[in-house]
């Protein structure tokens, strides 16, 4: 295939101020997608000119009779050898005292050009770009993820990362914080008598973005005029409308169950007797004595605790590499570069594929590499519909479509299928496959939150591990098409094959496990490391509502095990908020410490003692009786003790430990009840 021309420093530096401050607000490279109707006169055309006190800006457009607009913000101390860096947002400025005021004491500013900030910008990227052959750095400009590397004749190269060249592997990120302070030593060194620079740094249909350095008070600021975003709410819900029944009543039921009768038929009575079981409300006793201390003593014997997942009836070990990629950014720097590696198939199996700006972008990828290798895409029918409603909240640009699964199929050769949904049950693993030597499995699926908003994980694998996984996506994948239960009968005689090393030193044994209609592998197995564990259990979890495992976790406190659990301050759910809530009030209640996270975690993993366990399935009946998930566990101690100190550990300094019950009325007791249905 051949390379993709690389982007224009000159038209990404045009706006590469996000690169210091990220707003939301489109890409400035991704295309002509205009925010409003493209002004008549070019940018720059319009007489503009600036007055400046800390903490404020006003800009003036057309003359001493124009429009005038401010921006606020706050002015901090930075201490020697640091920089600070923010956004601000310009307003109209209103005609009062305080405004009057700021007008009075601001000084004079003038506003520099565009081609001045990308001289600056280039400089400094020049500057930042790793030296190694081969390498490239990855910065984010306006929530778009830009990998840029200079040539041996030190000139400067800006790529989209999905479209950087493959042999190009990103080995260093630069976050805003390193940018802004690299641009403010550029800054010093380039106009040393001067302590206020205001750049006009906007694009062709954006022209009132500005950036300004007070480098006296070693602060930078972004400053834009307000976004107003695509309005898809009405037209989204209206779509859905028109797709629920397609996909709920004539695929999801009539084809469904007439294509698939047995598995529709045993999935209704599993999910009536698992229903059943959660229609008592849940009920937390009141502690009658205060919770043991915890009590210091080794952990299980790791070795007769696998013995014992054997004796149960759970998937056999198998070799493999396991690697943990925590965040957006670790995890989708890494699948594109695999993507762009790809040299026989790309498999990707998700609950969600999303129709937002970063999931299109991905799907780009996924498009052009279908003219050279053989992509499959398999998504949950009705979680990606879900999901497609309309762009997330900090999303830089609205749905280019509302079908992500016909996006994919046009103008490529990717071959797409849609699981559908008997009785409303999902298919919620999130697996990918490369070449079927390489494999990623964890929380999450492709979407902007994902990447740019939300913490969770996934997990790099290679080995035999990766035959059993390819096996699994192609079940489901026979599962998915026209020939429904006969297709999966079928499929389920093929090989666990893949392609790598029967082993290598740094294989480790793991063990799959999956929530299955009449087998919660997942609910089994962690109900039984609650019991067994000795020393300490460490969760983090999105949602919490199941139970068995809350009583399992006061019981194992109880024994004196040191029991935590994370969970987000506020998830993306009403319902399962309340049960998180309810959850960690009778945790708190019992001694158990409950940290909350800073924002949405979605990260699904668990220690016990010695033991890991992660991957898709929540903490809820869905995840754990119903859907059909897919977790990851191992004893291995070296990726263990990984997992506490880069997650666990890292995560409990960031949250917010409860210390004491959190106070639910009524109204939480009733949504927490609904969501453990859920």
């Amino acid at each position: 295939m051949r390379p993709q021309s690389p982007v224009r420093p000159a038209k990404f530096l045009a706006a590469a101020s996000a690169a210091l401050l990220i707003v939301s607000a489109p890409p400035a490279i991704a295309g002509p997608t205009p925010r409003r109707d493209a002004p008549a006169e070019s940018p720059g055309s319009r007489e503009l000119s600036a007055v400046y006190h800390p903490g404020t800006l006003v800009i003036r457009s057309g003359g001493a009779a124009g429009v005038q607009a401010v921006a606020h913000w706050t002015v901090e101390a930075v201490p020697e050898g640091s920089h600070s860096y923010r956004a601000a947002r310009l307003e109209l400025l209103e005609d009062d005292a305080a405004s009057a005021e700021a007008l009075r004491s601001a000084q004079p500013v003038p506003v520099r050009s565009r081609a001045e900030w990308d001289a600056v910008v280039t400089q400094v990227m020049i500057e930042l770009a790793p030296q190694g052959e081969g390498e490239s750095a990855l910065t984010l400009v306006q929530g778009e993820e830009i990998a840029f590397y200079v040539t041996p004749t030190r000139e400067l190269r800006v790529h989209r990362l999905a479209d950087k060249p493959a042999d190009r592997h990103v080995t260093r990120f630069v976050g805003e914080g390193e940018f802004a302070a690299h641009a403010d030593e550029v800054l010093r060194q380039r106009c040393d008598a001067q302590d206020v620079l205001l750049f006009q740094v906007g694009d062709a249909y954006d022209d009132e973005t500005f950036v300004l350095f007070d480098l006296e008070r070693r602060q930078s600021v972004l400053i834009a005029d307000p976004y107003i975003g695509q309005q898809t709410g009405l037209s989204g819900m209206l779509q859905t409308m028109v797709r629920l029944p397609d996909t709920l009543i004539i695929r999801g039921q009539a084809l469904g169950v007439l294509t698939r009768p047995v598995s529709s038929i045993g999935r209704l009575v599993w999910l009536v007797s698992q229903s059943a079981i959660k229609l008592v409300p849940p009920h937390y006793a009141e502690p009658d004595t205060p919770p043991p201390p915890v009590v210091e003593r080794p952990g299980m014997d790791l070795a007769e605790w696998e013995r014992h997942l054997d004796s149960i009836g759970l998937p056999p070990q198998y070799r493999g590499s396991i690697v943990p990629l925590i965040g957006g950014e670790a995890f989708f720097t890494d699948f594109v570069q695999a993507v762009q590696d790809a040299r026989g198939s790309i498999d990707v199996r998700l609950f969600i594929f999303d129709n937002d700006d970063y999931a299109v972008g991905i799907a780009d990828l996924l498009k052009r590499r279908s003219r050279d290798v053989r992509v499959r895409v398999l998504i949950d029918a009705l979680g990606t519909l879900g999901a497609g409603q309309g762009a997330p909240a900090g999303a830089a640009n609205g749905p280019r479509t509302f079908s992500i699964a016909g996006y994919l199929r046009a103008d490529s050769n990717i071959q797409v299928r849609e699981t559908p949904n008997p009785w409303l049950v999902t298919d919620h693993t999130k697996t990918i496959l490369v070449d079927r030597r390489l494999a990623y499995l964890g929380g999450m699926n492709i979407g902007h939150e994902y990447r740019h908003e939300w913490h969770d994980m996934m997990v790099a694998l290679e080995g035999p591990i990766v035959g059993r996984l390819q096996y699994d996506f192609d079940v489901a994948w026979a599962y998915a098409g026209l020939g429904g239960d006969l297709a999966y009968l079928k499929a389920l005689g093929g090989k666990e094959a893949f392609e790598g090393d029967a082993d290598r030193p740094d294989y480790v044994n793991l063990r799959p496990l999956y929530t299955r209609t009449l087998d919660p592998q997942v609910l089994r197995a962690q109900l039984a490391a609650i019991r067994r564990a000795e020393h300490a259990i460490w969760i983090e979890q999105p949602y919490v509502s199941d139970d068995s495992l809350i009583a399992a976790l006061i019981a194992a406190r109880r024994r004196g095990v040191d029991v935590r659990m994370i969970v987000p301050t506020r998830g993306d759910s009403r319902f399962m908020n309340s049960a998180n809530l309810l959850a960690a009030s009778a945790l708190v209640r019992n001694g158990i410490r409950v940290y909350v996270y800073p924002g949405m975690t979605h990260v699904k993993a668990a220690l016990y003692d010695g033991w890991a366990c992660l991957g898709s399935a929540n903490f809820d009946k869905l995840s754990l009786r119903v859907n059909r998930e897919t977790n990851v566990a191992t004893s291995d101690p070296g990726f263990v003790a990984q997992l506490r100190r880069e997650l666990f550990e890292r995560d409990f300094a960031r949250s917010q430990e409860l210390v004491e019950a959190p106070a639910a009325g009524w109204g939480t007791y009733i949504t927490a009840y609904v969501a453990g249905q859920l």
